[in-house]
């Protein structure tokens, strides 16, 4: 009986020590929780700032390339008006008899207006030009 005693009392001890050690290790694990929850939500917040970021770009690059085809429109019809000039200024050298007529800038070319530019934004600055 007394050998179930001092067992039952050391028992007894090293669940008392177990117990002291167990809140301990539970506050550890509450405050490695609450940083990791932290952590996490720091991580979702750059993930979200870097998705915005993702789509601002995406929007800049769409952009810049429209504005790029419009330029390469607007490139190609100067180069068609200045080749069509050019012609034009070598069929009046070629033909001296001809007087070079230039055209009235207060009223509209009639072949102009037959020379629609393909990019919207040039069609705009087409019309203002009438």
């Amino acid at each position: 009986m007394d050998e179930q005693i001092r067992l039952m009392h050391q028992n007894l001890k090293c669940l008392s020590a177990a117990e002291e050690k167990y809140p301990q290790k539970e506050d550890r694990y509450e405050e490695e929780i609450k940083i990791l929850t932290d952590k996490l939500k720091e991580a979702e917040t750059r993930a979200e700032f870097a998705e915005r970021s993702v789509a601002k770009l995406e929007k800049t690059i769409d952009d810049l390339e429209d504005k790029l085809k419009c330029t390469k429109e607007e490139h190609l019809c100067t180069q068609r008006m200045l080749d069509q000039t050019l012609l034009d200024l070598n069929e009046t050298q070629s033909c001296p008899a001809l007087p070079l007529v230039l055209p009235d800038p207060t009223r509209p070319n009639p072949t102009r207006l037959h020379q629609r530019p393909a990019c919207p934004k040039l069609a705009l600055k087409w019309r203002a030009d009438l």
